[in-house]
């Protein structure tokens, strides 16, 4: 795991889970965003605390340029934090998740119960999304599908400024690469990396290390 803003060389933090399942991964990796955010909040990380009910009355009978969504749910619940991360790419909706501790403001919205998603209209309209199986993948899904809601476009590449024709009269062709082929340029981009970045993690090699080392060295003198 590697914090934003790290101002000191680090080779990252292991963290071993209770398991291996990719359900306990994922959480894991939510709670250090989650946990990260907290200390200095990247730019691009969406905040994943839950709302309060005052939060949300306020956004009703409010004309907007987007949806916003709440998924209610219990406190132990990670499903509002995976919608939030899975509509992080998309604009004109902005996701939200709340808990489901304010029982009698749950049941005057008439979420009877969680988790349950909760959509608030541009024009200020709101109301629960029925027919919705409780699942990070039918919330993400839906919300996907609303008019108006599409994937965030990034910004174009900049490409440098033409060469003036006079200066230069050849003009450069690019050449088509073959994607079934190995060009030299992926062996010595890949060679940099390994003695230059990942050689550079260790403070020194010896015994079994070293010897493996000293066999890549002698093989890549081979070939």
């Amino acid at each position: 795991y590697f914090k934003a803003f790290t101002k000191q060389f680090t080779t990252g933090e292991n963290y071993q889970g209770a398991d291996r399942e990719l359900q306990t991964v994922r959480q894991m990796m939510i709670d250090f965003l989650q946990n990260h955010s907290q200390e200095v909040r990247p730019p691009a990380c969406p905040p994943l605390e839950p709302v309060w009910s005052s939060d949300i009355t306020s956004l009703f009978d409010k004309n907007s340029h987007h949806y916003t969504a709440i998924v209610f749910e219990s406190n132990s619940s990670y499903i509002g934090r995976e919608v939030i991360l899975d509509l992080i790419q998309y604009e004109n909706i902005l996701v939200r998740r709340a808990l489901n501790s304010d029982k009698a403001f749950l049941e005057k919205l008439g979420v009877p119960s969680v988790p349950s998603c909760y959509l608030i209209q541009p024009n200020g309209s709101h109301g629960l999304i029925n027919n919705l199986k409780p699942l990070r993948s039918f919330f993400s899904s839906y919300l996907k599908s609303l008019p108006g809601v599409r994937k965030k476009l990034l910004l174009p590449l900049q490409l440098p400024a033409p060469e003036n024709k006079e200066e230069s009269p050849e003009t450069k062709v690019w050449k088509e690469f073959d994607k079934s082929k190995l060009y030299m340029a992926d062996l010595e981009s890949g060679l940099h990396f390994l003695l230059r970045v990942e050689l550079a993690t260790h403070k020194m090699l010896e015994g079994v290390e070293l010897k493996t080392f000293k066999d890549f060295v002698t093989i890549s003198a081979k070939v």
